[in-house]
């Protein structure tokens, strides 16, 4: 019977350990972001799109982004209700740099190209595009894009990203 009263009380005490009061809920990794895209082929040829939605810190605050390069240009659309920021233009330089305005643990992203039209020859190159995601100043996600031909249907990088 002593037995018996000792195992009872080891149960006891270790479902009184395991089980906690206060709910737990799991701690979002919240990192300072900043979005780098590096152009290539003939940009110079296309119209652009450019949105970055979603981004959050804590529970539910929405985080605006802070377009850092070109720094000749603002957001073309804002939507302060839906958290996205969007930035059409017909690039005269390779970068794009936006960053996070204070630390977030998730956003999304889309980028879009479309040919502007004209003659295209032998030497025309298609747009090409590299999408990196740093968290505090490292490297965390990286994507690449093509445009289609001229005259083809474009298809967006479009990404959701939780940072860990």
């Amino acid at each position: 019977m002593k037995k018996l009263n000792y195992l009872l009380l080891f149960v006891f005490a270790s479902l009184l350990f395991a089980c906690s009061s206060e709910d737990e809920k799991p701690k979002l990794m919240e990192k300072n972001v900043t979005i780098e895209v590096e152009m290539g082929g003939g940009y110079s040829d296309y119209l652009v799109t450019f949105s970055v939605h979603s981004m959050l810190s804590g529970t539910s605050t929405f985080v605006a982004p802070v377009l850092g390069e070109p720094s000749d240009l603002d957001w073309t659309q804002v939507v302060e209700q839906g958290n996205t920021y969007t930035l059409t233009f017909e690039p005269e330089s390779p970068s794009l740099l936006v960053e996070s305005s204070t630390p977030i643990h998730s956003l999304g992203l889309v980028f879009n190209a479309v040919h502007l039209g004209g003659e295209t020859d032998d030497s025309f190159q298609p747009l090409s595009a590299e999408v990196r995601v740093l968290t505090n100043g490292s490297v965390f996600k990286e994507f690449s894009y093509e445009a289609l031909a001229p005259g083809e249907t474009s298809v967006p990088l479009a990404e959701e990203i939780s940072v860990k």
